[in-house]
């Protein structure tokens, strides 16, 4: 159960794209400066709260969720992506680890590329709004810990809004809740603790 949960929540933070796209180099991946996002998910059947800090076009990205798991309590976390580097942060166990990403391993919605298309599957849908937010509705595949997930996204400037995944036979769904475009990001959201 913990395994599956960790994979879940592995997967609903790539399925809305909150990673680093490229390594080493200035990352464009918003149509927007910087916002302040509240995301509402359902993760196997279970309610998780989280916050996106986005600054510099996507360049820094925090995202902080707090969930209480059975038989676990309360856990608080945040994956925190800069410099061309991500770290997962347990607040609850005291454990900061970097994470080994790919960026090939994602699409970049904001410069979606006929490679990116062919790889993951990527067609075109439609168009809806979430939160007065003109999105682009796409369906897609990917892999993570070699399982195979298949996606529907809405992406607004690049960003997913809104995501419906299955995989495993396990659907997880994500939504923005709270979308504050070109806020004031605190610099200091961004650091990596030292626990």
């Amino acid at each position: 159960m913990k395994t599956k949960f960790l994979f879940a929540s592995l997967l609903m933070l790539v399925s809305l794209g909150l990673f680093a796209q490229e390594e080493n180099a200035p990352v464009k991946k918003y149509g927007f400066k910087s916002a302040i996002v509240k995301l509402s998910s359902d993760v196997m059947g279970q309610k998780v709260e989280s916050t996106a800090y986005i600054d510099e076009y996507g360049a820094k990205e925090c995202q902080k969720t707090k969930v209480d798991v059975p038989g676990m309590g309360s856990v608080e976390s945040a994956t925190i992506s800069k410099d061309g580097k991500t770290w997962s942060v347990n607040y609850t166990m005291n454990q900061v680890q970097e994470m080994d990403i790919n960026p090939a391993d994602q699409p970049n919605f904001l410069n979606l590329t006929d490679e990116a298309k062919k790889k993951f599957k990527i067609q075109e849908v439609g168009t809806e709004k979430v939160l007065d937010k003109d999105c682009t509705v796409y369906t897609l595949e990917t892999e993570a810990q070699g399982m195979t997930a298949k996606l529907k996204v809405w992406v607004y400037k690049g960003f997913t809004m809104k995501t419906e995944t299955e995989v495993m036979g396990m659907k997880i769904a994500a939504v923005a809740t709270e979308f504050k475009e070109d806020a004031m990001v605190l610099p200091q959201v961004f650091d990596v603790p030292k626990l």
